[in-house]
């Protein structure tokens, strides 16, 4: 009777621990297993991602050839500025050369239609006569022949002597004005102030309804 309980003890015994020596080893699978799969999931992670670098080597030529590109379309626009500025000042240039072409066309035509001539007689380096002198305008019907100074025919007339020296009655110097042969001439002695080295002989004509105009201009010595 003890026997066979002792036997059935014996085997119950075996049994749990056939059963725990199971388990361990189930456990013992499942860690290898988990572990396993762990290890190869973070390696095939690394080499999805170096075979996407190797892949896609476009990638960093892209930022490349985007940083370049970026630096080639400031350049251009820096060329374009520095181009456009060149232009403008190449225009400005031209325009400004045309201008001093036209001037001095202008000048010459003007040149051209005066007739000089050096040395006419003594006392004169160079005298001159224009025919583009114009008469200054009137407000008289007729020139008083007074010669006085600061009337209406005094005022006009320097105004026609200021027309062919040049010298704006303002900044002039008078030093002779009066007849010179009848009622509608008359000549003055001028020369710019504080200059009275230089002086001009101017003589004037009457123009009915035009007033004063210059008609000899003679430059002395």
């Amino acid at each position: 009777m003890n026997n066979n309980r002792s036997s059935r003890h014996e085997n119950k015994e075996k049994k749990v621990n056939r059963l725990y020596n199971l388990l361990i080893a189930v456990v013992a699978v499942l860690i290898v297993f988990v572990g396993g799969t762990m290890i190869l999931g973070n390696k095939d992670k690394s080499d999805n991602q170096a075979e996407t670098t190797q892949n896609n080597p476009q990638t960093n030529d892209q930022k490349k050839d985007k940083t370049a590109k970026k630096d080639d379309d400031s350049s251009k626009e820096d060329q374009a500025t520095d181009d456009q500025a060149t232009d403008d000042q190449s225009s400005e240039d031209d325009q400004s050369s045309e201008d001093d072409q036209a001037t001095d066309e202008e000048s010459n035509d003007s040149d051209s239609q005066a007739e000089v001539e050096k040395n006419p007689e003594p006392g004169v380096a160079e005298r001159k006569v224009d025919p583009s002198w114009d008469s200054v305008g009137t407000s008289q019907d007729a020139p008083a022949a007074t010669y006085k100074k600061g009337s209406t025919d005094w005022n006009e007339m320097l105004k026609a002597v200021g027309e062919g020296s040049g010298i704006s009655p303002s900044n002039m110097t008078v030093w002779r004005l009066g007849n010179n042969g009848g009622v509608g001439k008359a000549v003055a002695t001028v020369s710019p102030k504080g200059n009275s080295s230089t002086k001009y002989r101017v003589q004037i004509e009457w123009v009915d309804g035009e007033g004063w105009k210059p008609a000899v201009v003679d430059k002395l010595q």
